[in-house]
């Protein structure tokens, strides 16, 4: 029994079966129910690869292109680590939503394996049972079984935290390499992942190594320079979007802003393991052998809360990081007790289990959505017209775009979204919701539809609700007008009561060769008379 417990190859095993048996319990989902994020992590997979195998002279007209096609990529918001192996997945394995939640998911069992073998290294071999747990925090079940950045980024940032520290420890070059690479990979991927910098330069207080500025240390400063480049080149693509992610004076002074993340943190790690890991911080900070290891875990979760309450941008899973964290301070309670709790082995090995069996039972009650219906909406546009063009207007855009996108590999189809034609809708310089209607009645909608977008297919989404865009209650008034019919109607399962609604133009509709785009929540630029890509 105290083998059982001590064993690496049974915590590896525990960490692969316990991730893989959250992920069959929510097979259902294909991932991209998280408007309009997941799908846009998905489709720019797709695009990332596209561009790749193009190798153009200029990736920005390149991209520009390819958007006034599929108007649904994001490639300058988000850096293209991931997209670039998500490319190579969706290549291999088909352009599948499961691909891309698939991959997800191994960067999820990276972060246990990371976090066991931490537990072991630094609280005890039977601590590496933590690497298991994680998989059934709240936040890592949900977001491991979503097409989203914020899972991977945590598994290369654990990756990153745990060498930097063996770095501190031990001085050896092979780990702090390892420590740089991870950290580089983490800003590749997502750029609020940069935080664990912070913890980072933290760490390097509390150690107090010094740097010995040698050939290594400056190929590594080369290496994060390269690393810096999508940044950099967002900052100059996008300076509006950039702009509102800056902390302001009003910002900083408001008690939201410096309580909104640790009354997220029950949520994203549940109840039972904050508790734990609370009295676990409490409980080795008076313990001399595990004092280090307070410091070390206290400091990477208040860091990490305190840097994330500088950003304008707020969301419980921006401090997922923090869940390994948490389940390595609940380690530290345990360990605590046991030391001074004496339990037979059989009885630990049968505590644990029935900790499994729960863990696993309370990861099964976890709602993750499932949106679909976009699928057959989009195969019946392609049997009906693969050359046409569609105008879109709904919140689920990004899914439509997808799916448009992955069975169109010849670009062939193309989208018009009702928000870039018709109205604006969102942030600008700051992320207060914003609003611009470009039509005034239902002439100057068919009169657009006409003479700028080419459509000879129009999707609407209708769920119940109240219009309030102007745009988007003249374009509802204009179908019902004789130059358009109703197509189809399209149930969509799992986002309330909604439907899609496709109606097809009945006049002879004109191709248009080229667009004119805007970006008024990126940039100010436009881009006059584009070519949509084609291949």
């Amino acid at each position: 029994m105290t083998l059982v417990l001590r064993s690496r190859a049974c915590q590896i095993a525990a960490v692969m079966v316990t991730f893989l048996a959250v992920a069959a319990l929510h097979r259902h989902s294909d991932g991209l129910w998280f408007q309009g994020d997941a799908p846009r992590h998905a489709v720019n997979g797709l695009f990332w690869w596209d561009l790749v195998h193009a190798l153009p002279r200029d990736p920005v007209a390149y991209a520009v292109r390819y958007y006034a096609r599929y108007p649904v990529i994001a490639p300058v918001t988000y850096p293209p680590l991931f997209y670039l192996v998500e490319g190579l997945a969706f290549a291999a394995f088909g352009s599948s939503p499961y691909v891309a939640k698939s991959l997800v998911l191994m960067f999820s069992m990276v972060a246990g394996l990371y976090t066991m073998t931490w537990a072991r290294r630094w609280i005890g071999e039977p601590a590496g049972w933590a690497g298991p747990f994680l998989a059934f925090i709240p936040g890592i079940v949900l977001w491991s079984n979503t097409v989203m950045l914020n899972v991977p980024a945590t598994a290369l940032g654990v990756g990153s935290l745990y060498h930097f520290r063996r770095w501190l420890e031990t001085g050896r070059t092979t780990q702090g390499l390892a420590a740089s690479g991870f950290a580089i990979a983490t800003l590749l991927t997502y750029y609020p992942g940069g935080i664990v910098l912070c913890v980072l330069g933290t760490w390097a207080l509390v150690g107090g190594r010094p740097l010995r500025f040698d050939r290594r240390l400056l190929w590594i400063a080369a290496a994060a320079l390269v690393a810096l480049l999508p940044l950099v080149a967002a900052l100059v693509l996008a300076p509006v979007h950039t702009s509102r992610q800056l902390p302001t004076v009003a910002l900083l002074t408001k008690r939201v802003t410096w309580t909104f993340y640790w009354r997220a943190l029950p949520d994203v790690v549940g109840m039972p393991a904050l508790a734990a890991g609370a009295a676990g911080i409490a409980l080795a900070a008076w313990t001399r052998p595990w004092r280090t290891e307070a410091v070390y875990i206290g400091s990477w979760i208040l860091v990490l809360v305190l840097v994330l309450s500088l950003l304008p941008a707020r969301d419980p899973r921006y401090v997922l990081l923090a869940a390994p964290a948490v389940v390595l301070a609940a380690a530290l309670a345990i360990g605590w007790t046991a030391q001074r709790v004496a339990i037979a082995p059989a009885w630990q090995v049968a505590v644990l289990v029935a900790t499994l069996i729960a863990g696993g039972w309370s990861a099964s009650r976890i709602q993750i959505p499932q949106v679909s219906g976009f699928g057959e909406l989009t195969e019946y546009l392609h049997q009906q017209g693969l050359a046409d063009a569609v105008l879109y207007d709904g919140a689920y855009d990004g899914l439509f775009g997808f799916y448009m996108r992955a069975s169109d590999p010849r670009f062939v189809s193309r989208i018009v979204l009702a928000n870039r034609l018709l109205f604006e809708a969102g942030p600008t310089t700051t992320f207060k919701w914003v609003q611009k209607s470009s039509v005034a009645s239902t002439d100057d909608v068919v009169t657009l539809l006409r003479a700028r977008c080419g459509c000879r297919w129009v999707a609407i989404e209708v769920d119940g609700r109240p219009i309030w865009i102007e745009g988007q209650r003249l374009l509802r008034q204009a179908v019902v007008r004789p130059e358009f019919e109703l197509a189809r109607s399209f149930p969509i399962a799992g986002a309330g009561d909604r439907r899609v609604d496709l109606y097809r133009v009945t006049s002879v509709v004109s191709p248009v060769p080229t667009v004119d785009l805007e970006f008024p929540s990126l940039s100010n630029r436009t881009f006059q008379g584009v070519v949509p890509i084609t291949r």
